[in-house]
């Protein structure tokens, strides 16, 4: 008689149990949210995200790479809306199914455009503290066909500033922009500025382009040149410089300062840079990941890199070294 009375009270207790655990989950299902984020997004790094909303739980279920293999889950994420709607916060860890096994905390900021609400952002919290806290993604946008195509980029080397010419009064100048995707050909574009001196600020208008970055893995190079040649002919000079950009793309060339930079150059093109008071001004070599170029023109669509250049020690007779200001412009078309 005793176990029958046990027995009916467990009985009870787990009858009672089950009643609140329906009607608090009934409870839950029937919080009405004013917003819907679910959808595909795409990632900074051109992975695609699945993300889920059920009332206030959010998952976001991450994927390889599209052109590699797109229903393979990578990472997954579960986490709750909070700050009325403005922040989501969670835990993330790898695939179970990977032999991976990162994973921690990671808040997003969710901003949502008043005009479009199809137009959802969500920006991982650089902040966000735990463990192996990596998660493979910075931005995640609601994925719009008219907005989410390949990235396409232009380069363009925008203007100069001679702060000291090489030459005593004014330098003749020839400038160069060349631009290589991944070993694909590369596209160059060069100009001569003619004498230019001290304190010239000039507009270059150089522009190399398209380049379609549609893989993560896809990586751009990007070669500027600036030489004074004086007493030569132009068009001679402007093949050779063209020429010899495209030359330089070659891994196996240091072009890191303007000494070997000119050693080089003088091998490719011993006529080039002949001696006197000519010689390169500037020259570098930037090389742009995918992920850098989507990141840096996700907002404004374009980003500027402007760096000084000081030269090398003139021979006699010219004028001190030289100082030029280059800057640069990237700019992606939707």
């Amino acid at each position: 008689m005793r176990k029958s009375s046990t027995y009916c009270t467990m009985l009870i207790f787990v009858s009672i149990s089950c009643m609140i655990f329906v009607i608090y989950a009934d409870a839950q299902s029937s919080t009405n949210n004013s917003i819907d984020i679910s959808g595909i997004y795409l990632s900074d790094k051109q992975t695609i995200y699945d993300v889920k909303q059920a009332n206030n739980t959010v998952w976001i279920l991450g994927t390889a790479a599209p052109n590699v293999k797109p229903s393979t889950i990578a990472d997954i994420f579960s986490g709750t809306l909070a700050n009325n709607n403005s922040k989501i916060i969670g835990k993330w860890i790898d695939s179970p199914l990977s032999n991976k096994s990162n994973g921690g905390n990671v808040d997003f900021d969710l901003l949502i455009d008043d005009s479009n609400n199809n137009n959802m952002t969500l920006t991982k919290n650089l902040s966000t503290s735990g463990s192996n806290n990596v998660y493979p993604a910075n931005i995640l946008t609601k994925y719009d066909p008219s907005l989410h195509g390949p990235l396409t980029i232009y380069v363009s080397m925008e203007n100069l500033l001679v702060n000291e010419a090489r030459a005593p009064t004014s330098d003749i100048l020839y400038v160069g922009i060349s631009g290589q995707k991944n070993n694909d050909n590369p596209l160059t574009a060069t100009k001569y500025l003619g004498a230019r001196g001290d304190g010239s600020n000039i507009t270059t208008n150089l522009r190399i382009g398209p380049f379609i970055m549609n893989n993560e893995n896809d990586s751009l190079k990007v070669e500027i040149l600036g030489l004074n040649k004086a007493d030569s002919t132009i068009s001679f000079t402007i093949i050779n410089l063209r020429d010899t950009l495209n030359q330089l793309m070659e891994p196996s060339y240091n072009i890191s300062d303007l000494v070997q930079a000119t050693n080089v150059i003088r091998s490719l093109s011993p006529g080039l840079i002949p001696g006197g008071c000519n010689g390169l001004v500037f020259i570098d070599e930037i090389p742009l990941s995918s992920e850098f170029l989507r990141n840096s023109t996700a907002f404004n669509e374009q980003h500027n890199i402007e760096k000084t250049y000081p030269g090398t020690t003139s021979p006699p007779g010219c004028g001190p070294p030289s100082e030029y200001v280059v800057k640069l412009s990237i700019m992606a078309q939707k």
